[in-house]
């Protein structure tokens, strides 16, 4: 036997509202813990590209700087190009310009995965000891 049109109504206006805040209610806690570290987790990221940004223009303008300032009579030694060996790809423009110094302070930033493409960048590329064994040292102590 179908309900009445009613009782319908009482469910769709009554019932269905008092289910969603006690869903709600249960819900909410980890909805705002997944919220609150998906959002952490993108400023982080967001924050460090944006160092390495910085970092990397200002290499660049050191480097024009230096080539402005540089004696017209030292004349630069022409060397024929020769083709790149191939590496993997850098974890962001600009890495390779990055001293072990200025990098090491930013590897705490940095999420999982992202650490996990500069190791296997420096390690198949420069294998610097103190980036390796910062990232090493992040890793043993669970960042």
């Amino acid at each position: 036997m179908p309900r009445p049109p009613a009782a319908r109504l009482l469910e769709a206006v009554l019932y269905a509202p008092i289910g969603l805040v006690v869903q709600v209610r249960e819900d909410l806690p980890r909805l705002v813990a997944d919220g609150k570290a998906e959002l952490e987790n993108r400023v982080r990221v967001a924050r460090w590209v944006g160092e390495m940004a910085v970092h990397y223009g200002r290499r660049q303008l050191e480097e024009a700087r230096a080539q402005r300032t540089a004696p017209a009579r030292q004349a630069a030694v022409a060397v024929p190009d020769a083709p790149p060996a191939p590496t993997p790809d850098e974890p962001f423009e600009g890495y390779h310009l990055l001293t072990a110094a200025e990098l090491v302070p930013l590897l705490e930033r940095l999420p999982g995965p992202e650490r996990d493409m500069v190791r296997e960048y420096e390690a198949a590329t420069r294998a610097r000891r103190t980036v390796l064994a910062k990232l090493n040292a992040l890793d043993a102590a669970g960042h």
